[in-house]
């Protein structure tokens, strides 16, 4: 099976807007220059959960959950990252890119000599 093109991941997680996607899962209230709601990963009767528009970020100071919009999709609907990947990719209106190079990667691709 193909991988998803790192660049393409990149591309997703910076066109996302957290705030958007969040918020079609749960009710986020608006508090300054933030969003709050009570975290949607553990049981809780005050919000701790906090999402940062300008960061493009969430964290939940209860558990300590945090990330962007990829992230939270992975978490809530307990998707694999290509699953998420492509879930997201269809809300932006964008067709999944995938690497053409099936060779197997190492920590040195890219580095010149």
């Amino acid at each position: 099976m193909p991988l998803i093109n790192a660049d393409f991941l990149q591309k997703l997680r910076e066109q996302a807007d957290v705030v958007q996607i969040i918020g079609e899962f749960i009710d986020l209230k608006k508090t300054g220059s933030t969003y709050k709601a009570c975290c949607p990963f553990h049981d809780e009767k005050s919000p701790s959960f906090t999402v940062s528009p300008v960061r493009q970020t969430y964290k939940c100071f209860g558990c300590g959950k945090s990330g962007d919009a990829l992230d939270f999709i992975i978490s809530y609907r307990k998707l694999s990252l290509p699953e998420a990947a492509t879930y997201l990719a269809g809300r932006l209106n964008e067709l999944v890119e995938y690497d053409t190079d099936n060779r197997p990667k190492s920590r040195f691709d890219g580095i010149q000599l």
